[in-house]
């Protein structure tokens, strides 16, 4: 029985490893399959097979004979099917893990017995993104008339150790708008040693052929030593060099550095056509694969359009087959199911286009999210960059684009004056704070105050004659001061009633008795002490005391005095 049992353990290994090895056989032989050329111009449900060149899409572009063109790189759309082997690291294949491998430093054979070794991507340095818009707050322009839309765009030129491959120059796509302007302003560059710095200088805008004709490339971020010495950046209009179905004006601009560098894109709206918009989207990407640095590129110097790859079209074919940017080209069609927290969560666009998260730094890019290996333009894979001994600086994790909104938010003050305790008005509702974008021209929420003065919050209103004076604010308001939030802020005072004085009666008169008449003696009496103070009054000021007591006492010593005399008179005549 024991016998049986392993037997039996025996026969199901080896069903289940038949069975992996032919799952993987198929997949080796499904990826090895020519791929078929789609005549369809970017299809939103496409796949990496179905990268075809944008000559055949739209008959306008020839391809080129050099290592870059288009003929070289058909097949390798192929390859950026995912590939059973390429899932595994070295140490993770169940071969490529022996100490028997034959195979060479960088490379790895794939989980299946007999498997061909394959590059494990150690020559891939993930450096993080390499596209990021980040819309910021839309505002009303100074004079009202107007809504600014702004955004900030960071990005860095991919490439390698021996500098032989690069992506460099970005296209900036924005919607047409009758009346629309933009300006360009550079805000972030690096020094001689590659250490950002924050600037704030405004871009020139130069037509293409202007720009052609330039000897210094003025379509390069300056870096920090070439602005301190009066460089000015600029940005070229490239309208007339787009594939796409007219709606939209795109710009280009390039960096000599490999690290981020950023720009603020301002887009100044008629206040009438941003009423029939919601979100104000723009996209960008880069164009060009080279290899050399420089600016501008072009079929000239050798370079691969990467619009030649349906996957990373920013346009698309609609229903009836004809070319459209869809919401891109007509930002009327963005709606909330673009948007979530104010930013955008899916392209606007071709669906292909994956987003980019956003952190507030230029001086980073963050890795796309949510990716769909099959609709993903990955570089990496497109492009073999895993095969050979040159270190690329790429990511697997980022479509070289990125798009995003910005958004105008309204909201004004409003103060109403109630009886406390219930809903009725007492006073007209007053308009603190008209309807306005919450957020200035400063990127900072607008404050507001409805207690600057009396005609806001007055201290008592008088209504048919009844005075009613100021509570406070009622428990259902929104506080005096504060800052402004999307629709209508609501302040509320509460008023009551003034009481009625109350009666203050006269106090009764009081009686003023006659005085009883005086008798005869009294009325000497007082006659005589009226005239003795009357003659007190006239006396000389000798310095005695005109006092009744002192007085007496004089005429004590005065009589004592005169009999004192009178006995020595008789003793003297007798």
């Amino acid at each position: 029985m024991k016998k049986l049992t392993k037997f039996g353990i025996i026969t199901m290994s080896v069903f289940a490893l038949n069975l992996v090895s032919q799952s993987i056989v198929q997949a080796d032989e499904t990826n090895s399959e020519p791929a078929k050329a789609s005549v369809t111009l970017g299809i939103t449900n496409s796949t990496d097979a179905e990268n075809t060149s944008l000559a055949n899409d739209m008959g306008s572009e020839e391809t080129t004979s050099s290592d870059t063109s288009l003929n070289s790189n058909k097949d390798s759309s192929n390859d950026s099917a995912p590939k059973a082997d390429e899932s595994t690291t070295s140490g993770e294949a169940t071969t490529g893990g022996k100490e028997d491998s034959t195979c060479s430093p960088g490379t790895s054979t794939g989980s299946a017995p007999g498997a061909s070794c394959e590059p494990d991507g150690s020559n891939i340095i993930d450096e993080g993104g390499y596209v990021n818009v980040e819309g910021q707050p839309a505002h009303f322009s100074e004079d009202g008339k107007s809504v600014v839309y702004n955004y900030t765009v960071a990005f860095k030129g991919m490439h390698s150790s021996d500098r032989g491959q690069t992506v460099r120059d970005i296209r900036i796509r924005i919607p047409k708008i009758a009346g629309a302007k933009a300006d360009f302003t550079l805000i972030g560059t690096r020094d001689a040693n590659e250490n950002p710095v924050d600037v704030n200088v405004p871009m020139k805008e130069l037509s293409y052929d202007k720009y052609d004709g330039y000897s210094d490339w003025d379509a390069i971020v300056p870096s920090a030593e070439e602005l301190a010495t009066g460089k000015k950046p600029s940005i070229v209009n490239m309208q007339d060099y787009d594939f796409g179905d007219g709606t939209v004006n795109v710009y280009a601009v390039s960096s000599k550095t490999f690290r981020s560098t950023a720009l603020r894109v301002s887009v100044t709206v008629p206040l009438e056509e941003a009423k029939k918009i919601k979100y104000l989207p723009i996209d960008v990407r880069f164009q060009w694969k080279c290899s050399q640095e420089g600016g501008i590129s072009s079929y000239e110097e050798g370079c691969q359009h990467l619009e030649e790859y349906s996957l990373y079209h920013p346009y698309y074919a609609n229903s009836n087959g004809e070319v459209t940017y869809g919401a891109l080209g007509n930002p009327s069609l963005v709606d909330d199911t673009y948007v979530q927290n104010g930013h955008l969560i899916r392209s606007v666009s071709n669906q292909n286009t994956h987003i980019t998260p956003n952190n507030g730094d230029w001086k980073t890019i963050p890795h796309d999210v949510n990716i769909n290996p099959e609709t993903f333009f990955n570089y990496v894979k497109i492009f073999h960059l895993k095969y050979g001994p040159v270190k690329y600086y790429a990511s697997e994790f980022e479509d070289m684009a990125d798009q995003d909104v910005s958004t105008l938010h309204y909201g004004d003050v409003v103060v109403d004056y109630v009886i406390k305790g219930t809903n009725q008005s007492i006073k007209k509702t007053y308009k603190d704070t008209p309807l306005t974008s919450i957020y200035g021209s400063d990127g900072k929420l607008v404050t507001y105050n409805t207690g600057e003065n009396t005609d806001e919050r007055p201290s008592s209103i008088t209504v048919d004659g009844q005075k009613y004076n100021l509570v406070g604010v009622s428990s259902t308001s929104a506080p005096e001061t504060g800052q402004l939030k999307e629709g209508t802020t609501h302040v509320i005072y509460e008023y009551e009633k003034e009481p009625a004085p109350k009666p203050n009666p006269e106090p009764a008169p009081k009686p003023n008795p006659e005085p009883a008449p005086k008798s005869i003696q009294q009325e000497k009496v007082q006659s005589l002490e009226q005239k003795s103070a009357h003659e007190k009054a006239q006396l000389p000021n000798t310095g005695t005391s005109e006092s009744p007591s002192a007085m007496n006492l004089l005429a004590i010593l005065a009589g004592i005095f005169g009999i004192s005399l009178f006995k020595k008179s008789k003793k003297s005549e007798s």
